[in-house]
Parts: C-alpha cells; sequence; structure tokens
C-alpha cells in the first residue's frame, strides 16, 4: 500500500480514477485476509501486488512526472476532506492512504487524497 500511494503522488495526473484502484486493491485484499483460510494469503496479496504493478507500469508516464500541489494535512482532514469531496474514488483512496499512513508514517501518503480530489 506504501508504494502504490507514492505511486499515486508520481503518476496519477495521467489516469485518476484507474490508479486510484493501483492503491485500493491491496488494501482489500489486506482487509479480507482474516476471513480466508491461510493457504489463500499469499497467492491472494501476489494476485493484488500484480494488479497494481499492471496498473502501474501501463499508466506511469514516461516523460515525467507531475508534482503534486497539495496542502499537507492531519490524518483526520484527510478523510474530512475526501468526504466533502464525496466521490467514491477519493473516499477509497483516503481510506487505503490512511491505512499505510499509519503502518509507516510516512506524512506524504496524506496528500495523495487531496491529489485525487484536485484530479477526480
Amino acid at each position: 500500500m506504501h508504494r502504490a500511494g507514492l505511486d499515486y503522488l508520481r503518476f496519477g495526473h495521467v489516469e485518476p480514477v484507474m490508479l486510484v484502484h493501483a492503491v485500493t486493491a491491496p488494501t482489500a485484499v489486506l482487509r479480507t485476509l482474516p476471513a480466508l483460510d491461510q493457504a489463500l494469503w499469499a497467492p491472494s496479496l501476489a494476485a493484488a501486488w500484480a494488479a497494481t504493478a499492471a496498473m502501474t507500469s501501463v499508466y506511469a508516464p514516461v516523460d515525467g512526472l507531475a508534482p503534486p500541489t497539495v496542502t499537507a494535512a492531519t490524518p483526520a482532514e484527510v478523510f474530512a476532506r475526501a468526504a466533502r469531496h464525496g466521490d467514491e474514488h477519493v473516499v477509497k483512496l483516503a481510506d487505503a492512504v490512511l491505512d499505510a499512513h499509519a503502518a509507516t508514517g510516512d506524512d506524504r501518503l496524506l496528500t495523495a487524497a487531496g491529489y485525487a480530489g484536485q484530479l477526480i
């Protein structure tokens, strides 16, 4: 989730909605793991990351990056802004990057949902 969230900041401008799915797919799988037989955990995560890598490789620009111009926010502000925006992709991305932020403490992730809000 961490890498995919940072990649959204690098490549989201190319295909804002599709690249949200590159971030939210691994999040969805991680959340379902407790309901799955443990034998399915590794193949489920591998499939989610393969889908993330495929989407990222298809949509990543070859001519450089577009730096986001998003105001920093606290975790509470990230979700509140996404909810005010109202688009389901912005809300899903906010939810996913908040999980990644909680796991890593990387504040750069907090700007991804705001960037999606600008792009979508």
